[in-house]
């Protein structure tokens, strides 16, 4: 099966075409992400940890679920798709909370991104996960993501710090 083309933005994040990961990460094209984060009632926030065979960021905590927007497809589109992929999360309420330009290296990838980050409020009851790239989920607080952030740095993915510096700061429960 053929890799899923990635959408190309220029540096204004307007549509230019497609191209894969490994095409984005070595030329260093602009492309968009997504990033939601999924709370409870209680001002928690799920967090994944990607498997150790996911790349980039193997074995490190992320956001509660993440992923490029694919050729074509609308931010709101990949977050409801990534949602549903990564947290059997069918129907929720995205809540547009955050969008930034990061530039960023990992390893020999160029990350160039558009990141566009969503807020959803559900019950745990309704996260299903069945997929091979995230080893385990867990519902942590703010104040302990952070400090999971300050005492374990490389234990975790630029975007969740990103996510939490940006937003969780600004909006802390």
């Amino acid at each position: 099966m053929a890799d899923v083309l990635v959408q190309v933005v220029d540096e204004h994040d307007r549509p230019v075409n497609g191209a894969t990961k490994d095409e984005i990460w070595k030329q260093g094209h602009w492309h968009r992400i997504v990033r939601i984060m999924v709370e409870d009632a209680q001002g928690r926030l799920l967090l994944q940890k990607r498997a150790p065979h996911k790349q980039p960021y193997p074995d490190r905590w992320d956001n509660s679920a993440a992923g490029h927007v694919d050729q074509n497809e609308t931010y709101e589109a990949a977050a409801r798709r990534e949602l549903a992929e990564e947290l059997g999360i069918e129907r929720a309420e995205l809540e547009p909370v955050d969008t930034f330009k990061s530039q960023k290296m990992y390893e020999w990838r160029k990350l160039n991104r558009f990141n566009k980050t969503f807020r959803v409020v559900v019950n745990p009851n309704e996260v299903h996960v069945d997929d091979p790239d995230i080893a385990e989920v867990r519902w942590m607080t703010i104040p302990d993501i952070r400090q999971l952030i300050a005492e374990h740095p490389d234990k975790v993915t630029d975007g969740l710090r990103d996510a939490i510096a940006r937003y969780y700061t600004i909006n802390s429960t």
